[in-house]
């Protein structure tokens, strides 16, 4: 584990809790039984919703810590493009052939040729996987506007302006789109624009980097506001389903996942207090040190995650059938926890085999082919 000694164990401990909610959010129960909701569903479903968020909030924190000036985007830019290749493009295209080939070899197809190749077709060249590799497919897009994002996302008075007054648009145009879609009406939407909703994380993110070292000493402080942020957010977005549901009885409205404004302060409240609880851990001490090489892992288990999922229906029912169908919420509680860890445990194996036999190889094979450039 010493590779990741110098990383920060706090940001890996929201990568960590990040992954554990998207595999939540791919085990589901639904909201609604016999007509009602169940209090205790809705309350954990809409805390799950935040596990994309967090992520691309973990990304933005990260993307344009390169750039310092306008002329150090000239130098990002094929960094950028280079290290999405190597870490996440072309691992991802490794884990689609396997899928392929674990899904031909256990399923019913009589030929090769009758695997889902279609698949790999729809990530390659439609940027349309149809399941969660889509974030893989909005990060190339991070990616291939990134000299247009890095000109704004720079710790400069001026950039820091023009930045925050387009984020501040931008989040106006949410709330719009959710009053509009509160009164059942479809005047505007934001995602027709590149400041669509993940961007807006994307930002977010950034903006947290420029944050968080101004609580460097003030722990308990950045938990308190990152709980005070969580608590309003969550309380708006559960209020918002509820109300939505008595009133014109939507189900999966959007208030619950990140296409509504609330999602980007509860996202934060999450970020802040995991983070400040992260800070507390002891750096180089062994618990900073697991933490840092599962974080390492959390890309490889967002990749394997849906994979082992499918061939774990087994325990699902069995947790569901455990506790009591899952009526409360310390029984809804239990059910995702029991579940998730069960899967996250399966699934972090899965990716310590693929970190260290495709993912290291071929960044040693970048790394060596830049060299040799």
């Amino acid at each position: 584990m010493a590779e990741t000694k110098d990383k920060d164990h706090a940001i890996e401990l929201v990568r960590i809790i990040a992954c554990l909610l998207v595999i939540m959010a791919h085990s589901q129960l639904g909201v609604v039984e016999n007509n009602s909701i169940v209090s205790g569903r809705l309350a954990f479903s809409t805390f799950i919703a935040d596990d994309v968020p967090l992520f691309l909030l973990v990304t933005g924190f990260f993307f344009f810590n390169r750039v310092h000036s306008d002329s150090s985007i000239i130098q990002a830019f094929p960094y950028k493009a280079k290290s999405f290749l190597s870490r996440i493009y072309i691992p991802t295209i490794v884990y689609i052939l396997i899928s392929i080939l674990y899904r031909y070899f256990t399923g019913a197809q009589s030929s090769i040729v009758d695997a889902d190749w279609d698949y790999l077709g729809r990530f390659l060249f439609r940027l349309a996987p149809g399941d969660h590799l889509w974030y893989i497919c909005t990060y190339m897009s991070f990616v291939f506007f990134f000299p247009m994002l890095a000109f704004i996302c720079q710790n400069d008075p001026q950039k820091n302006k023009l930045r925050r007054v387009l984020l501040g648009v931008a989040i106006a145009g949410t709330i719009i789109t959710d009053v509009q879609y509160f009164f059942k009406m479809n005047l505007f939407d934001i995602e027709k624009f590149l400041w669509g909703y993940c961007t807006i994380f994307l930002i977010i993110g950034y903006e947290l980097s420029l944050f968080l070292p101004k609580f460097k000493d003030q722990k308990k402080k950045l938990f308190a506001i990152g709980v005070a942020l969580y608590l309003a957010g969550f309380l708006i977005k559960y209020g918002l389903q509820d109300y939505m549901f008595i009133k014109y009885g939507y189900v999966s409205n959007r208030f619950r996942w990140l296409q509504c404004t609330p999602c980007f302060i509860t996202a934060a409240g999450i970020f802040l207090s995991t983070y400040s609880i992260g800070s507390l851990i002891k750096r180089g001490g062994i618990p900073s040190r697991i933490i840092n090489f599962v974080g390492s892992c959390t890309f490889a288990i967002y990749l394997f995650h849906m994979l082992v999922i499918s061939e774990t229906g087994g325990w699902r029912n069995f947790f569901f059938m455990k506790f009591g169908h899952e009526t409360t919420f310390f029984s809804t509680f239990a059910y995702y926890l029991s579940y998730a860890f069960a899967v996250f445990g399966v699934a972090l194996i899965i990716a310590a085999i693929f970190k260290y036999a495709i993912e290291k190889p071929i960044e040693r094979l970048f790394r060596r082919w830049l060299v040799q450039r």
